[in-house]
């Protein structure tokens, strides 16, 4: 019994050596002689910027122009505001329009003088043109004629344009019973128009071939006759409504006229018609015109 009082004893002491020693220890971590690993250590939240009302301006080296300041897309647009009119379509073709000549209004540069409303100016080589001419021959024997015509003229590309025209007439002689005579002739030519100090006056000139032939009872006075001939000319717009025109025609004929000056004159009574007279001072006839042209 002492044997078993010994061993309790000395269990005892040996204990309360451990617990001293257990007691001196420092304490263990949190979560110790738990199953599993332990947890990582808590992180404090995220915190996030606000969103700017506007990016920083961004650095700019010398010389180099700075973009637009950023606008933030999320704020509020501006009021609306008046609006400018826009400008109305214009109706003109595509292409600049060429330049007016400050001195005339309505006169293109280069060209012939316009017309109202953009119409077909006094100065035109596109017409059709209906005479009436009085002819008094110079031969002897011969009574004066009166005779109608018609004149088209076609332009063709700058400056050049063609001309055909024609006339037939009759007349008296002064023989025994005042016979009759009839009269005809026609020419067809090309010509070209340069402007001269502005498009108000301009110089032509045409070469072509023009027949003439005269029927009477009287042989003497009768004739045919063909030639070529020339013409140089001035056509003067006084006004955008009033033309002024000369010229001197030479030619090879020998029984008609070899030389002829002209005056005439254009005065518009309607957009594109005009009315017009005219005298013809040749070297074997006199002749005095009036016309009616339309133009386009």
């Amino acid at each position: 019994m002492n044997r078993s009082l010994c061993v309790f004893l000395l269990a005892s002491a040996g204990f309360a050596s451990l617990d001293s020693v257990f007691a001196q220890m420092p304490p263990p971590p949190p979560g110790y002689g738990t199953m599993g690993v332990a947890p990582p250590p808590m992180l404090p939240p995220p915190t996030v910027p606000a969103y700017p009302n506007a990016m920083p301006p961004p650095s700019i080296s010398p010389g180099v122009t700075p973009p637009p300041p950023m606008i933030d897309p999320y704020s509020a647009p501006p009021p609306p505001g008046n609006m400018a009119p826009l400008p109305p379509q214009s109706t003109a073709p595509y292409g600049a329009p060429p330049p007016m000549d400050p001195n005339y209004t309505g006169a293109p540069m280069g060209g012939p003088v316009a017309g109202p409303s953009g119409g077909p100016g006094i100065i035109n080589y596109d017409y059709a043109e209906l005479t009436y001419r009085f002819i008094d021959p110079k031969a002897p024997g011969l009574k004066g004629a009166s005779t109608i015509g018609a004149t088209l003229s076609v332009a063709l590309f700058e400056p050049l344009y063609i001309k055909i025209g024609a006339n037939w007439g009759s007349g008296a002689d002064s023989g025994p019973g005042g016979s009759n005579y009839d009269f005809a002739s026609i020419q067809a030519g090309v010509g070209f128009h340069t402007q001269l100090v502005s498009p108000k006056l301009q110089f032509v000139g045409e070469a072509g071939v023009s027949y003439a032939s005269l029927k009477a009872s009287n042989s003497n006075a009768s004739f045919s006759d063909g030639a070529i001939y020339a013409r140089p000319g001035l056509r003067y717009a006084l006004t955008d409504a009033i033309e002024l025109n000369a010229g001197v025609m030479v030619s090879s004929a020998d029984k008609y006229d070899s030389k002829l000056i002209d005056f005439g004159g254009y005065f518009r009574v309607m957009q594109r018609f005009d009315v017009g007279l005219g005298v013809d001072l040749g070297d074997a006839t006199r002749g005095f015109r009036g016309s009616l042209r339309m133009r386009w």
